[in-house]
């Protein structure tokens, strides 16, 4: 698929959203309700991460769909190599210095934990096996447990089943954020980002890219009409405006605004703001991004106070971006000349 203009820059905010949070922002902020709930609700790293999950869903679904119609059919193998390709080697690297520290007693990270976060369960990991540097690695998980099933229901059923199947599935993520937290059996748990309802900003990613897939009229409504990306704005600024009972929504509010804006920039490559934001620094944060959000759990943690040198500010930050970077060209670029090989 040709490189789209602007995306990687969209990382770039999202990661950068997420090393601020783990970095501490939150207690810089004001201490009121306005900044501790309404403002941090649009900078917090969660919403970096629902950035993240708008993105991925919108175009891994692009490509699904263009598969489809040229061929058929979706080849599953080819799909799933492509994602352990891009995927693995910085996980597979991470895994293995969080383990060595393990064995020498450097990090209070149970066995249990790091199960549940290297096969992918940690949304679903109990808070008794929660630990600072493997926090992050939910969202990894509630990723790929998307993508175990989506491919299958995008190749069996057509467009407007999708839709629907969606629309469904966005009903109950709602529902669902009211009423775990009624229940006592999801005391120990962080039940928000059980997969219903935390997979609802990557199904609305997905949802806008079937929505678009069929036809050109959306290219002519998004053409240059800032009145539609001023409402993808509006909309990613609920937090601040939401009516109190709807607050806990917000995130579904935001992913619309995200993929909303992912369409227009889609639609809008040659335009002078497209253009303004795919600047060089902030594309090539876009591009090593997902390293920089896999190693930093070893170095920022889910926040400050952390017990290694390696932990405490500024060198967190620094090494970071190092291994990150490290890491993107002499160990992701190489391993992900394979993905050729399954397209």
């Amino acid at each position: 698929m040709k490189h789209i203009k602007g995306f990687d820059t969209l990382r770039a905010f999202s990661i950068v959203l997420v090393l601020l949070s783990h970095a501490g922002l939150h207690k810089y902020l004001p201490e009121n309700d306005f900044f501790q709930i309404r403002v941090w609700g649009l900078i917090s790293g969660t919403t970096g991460v629902y950035v993240f999950f708008a993105l991925s869903g919108f175009l891994i679904t692009r490509l699904l769909l263009k598969e489809k119609q040229n061929s058929g059919k979706i080849a599953f193998l080819k799909f799933y190599m492509r994602r352990f390709i891009r995927l693995l080697p910085p996980l597979i690297l991470f895994y293995t210095i969080i383990a060595v520290l393990m064995y020498f007693d450097q990090l209070k990270v149970d066995g249990i934990g790091f199960l549940y976060s290297f096969f992918y369960l940690y949304n679903f990991v109990p808070m008794n096996h929660y630990w600072p540097e493997l926090v992050h690695t939910w969202s990894l998980a509630l990723e790929e447990q998307y993508y175990l099933i989506w491919p299958f229901l995008i190749s069996s059923f057509s467009n407007k089943k999708v839709i629907r199947i969606i629309s469904v599935i966005l009903i109950l993520c709602g529902m669902a954020t009211f009423l775990w937290s009624k229940f006592e059996f999801t005391s120990n748990f962080k039940s928000e980002r059980w997969f219903i309802p935390a997979v609802a900003p990557i199904l609305i990613g997905s949802l806008f890219a079937v929505i678009i897939s069929k036809t050109d009229k959306y290219q002519v409504k998004y053409h240059l009409n800032f009145k539609l990306l001023l409402i993808a704005i509006l909309l990613f600024l609920f937090p601040i405006y939401s009516p109190k009972f709807m607050f806990k929504l917000s995130y579904l509010f935001q992913s619309v605004g995200i993929s909303m804006l992912l369409t227009w920039i889609l639609y809008n490559q040659e335009t002078k703001l497209t253009s303004l934001i795919n600047n060089k620094v902030l594309s090539y944060i876009g591009k090593i991004s997902y390293g920089i959000y896999v190693y930093q759990g070893l170095f920022l943690r889910s926040g400050p106070g952390g017990e290694l040198w390696i932990q405490q500010m500024p060198q967190n930050i620094i090494l970071t971006f190092v291994v990150a970077i490290l890491s993107f060209e002499f160990l992701e670029k190489p391993v992900l000349k394979l993905k050729e090989r399954f397209r």
